[in-house]
């Protein structure tokens, strides 16, 4: 059982970094659980509580930093829920057909016709296309960031 578990805390590790780029997936969030799970199986005896607490204080950082992004950024550019919705299918659509790529594409698509779609001029709408963009990046940059450093410090760790 208790290997069945390694492999289980391995995986979700594995899946949290994967959903840095896949918004599907809650990125540091696996990446948190798996590590938890890792402490559980060997009694906290490597991770212990103090970096349990530090990892989950970082993991919670990425997701108002991610927060953040979209929210202030739709403010900014005053984003209907039409390009709410439309950014969250284009995006979606984008990255079942083209993966990450399509993912960003598929977002500046659906934002900028669910733009038009509530009434708002070309240039309104390509401008918000736009800022979902840059808020999808700092939002990444800001994800991979400190979900490397919670991965490094836990491979340091377990070596």
């Amino acid at each position: 059982m208790e290997n069945t578990l390694m492999v289980i805390s391995f995986v979700l590790i594995i899946l949290g970094v994967m959903g840095i780029f896949l918004p599907i997936l809650p990125g540091p969030i696996l990446v948190l659980v798996g590590i938890v799970l890792y402490g559980f199986v060997t009694d906290f005896a490597v991770i212990s509580l103090y970096w349990i607490v530090l990892f989950s204080i970082l993991t919670f950082i990425t997701i108002v930093v991610d927060y953040l992004a979209s929210f202030m950024t739709a403010k900014k550019f005053n984003v209907s829920s039409w390009g709410m919705i439309g950014m969250f299918i284009g995006g979606f659509s984008g990255l079942v057909i083209l993966n990450v790529v399509g993912l960003i594409i598929g977002q500046v698509v659906g934002l900028t016709l669910g733009e038009l779609l509530s009434g708002r001029e070309w240039k309104e709408s390509i401008k918000a296309g736009g800022a979902g963009v840059i808020a999808y990046f700092v939002s990444l940059v800001v994800k991979l960031l400190i979900t490397a450093i919670v991965v490094g410090i836990f491979i340091y760790l377990i070596r």
